[in-house]
Order: structure tokens, then sequence, then C-alpha cells
């Protein structure tokens, strides 16, 4: 059975940066820094299950793959990306990246191709039937994120949201090297 800690100990914990550290050597978050972790881990998850949820019931589509035809058919040039860049810019692995392109590819939403100035990499291209897909999602998708988040936002909320977030994702791929930060630009 475990004891709970005696009301003396921690009283005498100290916090530093943050953290919380008894005399017993037994470290933890503040309460502040543990809302501000567990609310964004839990909020971004709980979000991205809803979403997920309401695009395969309504569409067919899971939120990663309406993700793979949001870059294709509006943040790539010309409909199409390099499959490590995709890769990049989408939150999985490139196995699961590319086992998504190739069940997108199956069912004609996407098609792959030998890139054209790299014979080793390839290209992934929407195809009319994946335009058309987007476009049949895309309103109730917004709809959906503008119900399940931005609705419980303020204006200076959402761009307060973007900066913090926009700055620890920065931070992660500077760290890591893995990940590519939102264009802004192109958003």
């Amino acid at each position: 059975m475990v004891r709970a800690a005696a009301p003396e100990r921690i009283s005498r914990a100290r916090v530093r940066d943050g953290i919380v550290i008894r005399p017993d050597g037994l470290k933890y978050m503040t309460p502040v820094r543990a809302a501000a972790f567990l609310g964004l881990i839990r909020a971004g998850q709980t979000l991205a299950r809803e979403l997920d949820a309401d695009l395969e019931r309504e569409h067919g589509i899971g939120l990663m793959a309406y993700e793979v035809l949001l870059f294709l058919a509006v943040f790539s040039p010309d409909g199409r990306l390099r499959m490590v860049d995709l890769t990049e810019r989408a939150p999985l692995s490139q196995s699961r990246v590319s086992r998504l392109v190739a069940e997108l590819e199956a069912r004609g939403l996407v098609a792959r191709a030998p890139s054209g100035d790299d014979r080793r990499g390839v290209d992934v291209a929407i195809t009319r039937k994946g335009i058309q897909m987007f476009k049949e999602a895309q309103d109730d998708h917004i709809a959906a994120l503008e119900r399940r988040l931005f609705a419980h936002l303020r204006a200076d909320e959402v761009d307060q949201l973007a900066t913090l977030t926009a700055r620890i994702l920065d931070a992660q791929a500077a760290t890591s090297g893995v990940g590519k930060p939102l264009d802004k630009h192109r958003q």
C-alpha cells in the first residue's frame, strides 16, 4: 500500500522553476504548470478525436487523410508534393504517411509517381476525385472546428494560441530536427 506524504513533508517542499521538490526527493509540476501541460494535451487529443470521428462519419475519411488532401489541394503549388515534404508536414511517422497515402491511392484520391527531380523520390498528387472529396468535406470540417474550438475563444485568444503553439512547434523542430513549422504566409 502506498502512503500519502505526510503534510509536514509537503509543507517543507521547495519550488524551483515551476517544479515542486519535496524533502524526500520526489518532484512534480506546480498546479499551474500541470494544468497548462495536461490541458494542452487533453484538449488537443479530444479535439483531434472528435474531428476525426466527424469526418469519418460524414465523409468516410479520417482527420489525417483530410489533412493530406488539404496539404495537396491548398498548400502545394500544383496539387503535388514530394512524399518527404508531406511527411515533414504531417504529424505522423514516415511509415504511417506511406500507409495513409497508399490507402488514399487505393480509393483514387491521390496518385503516386516517381519524382521528376529525384527518381528515388516519390511525388504524391491529388486527383480530381480527391479534390471532390476535399470540397465535400471542407465545409463540415470548418464548421466542426468553429463549433469545437474557435467558438470558445475570442479573436485575441486565437492569435495568442497561434503564437504560443507556433513557438512550441518551432522549438521542437529546432531541437529534434523533426517537423516543419507551419508556413504562416501560405495559410
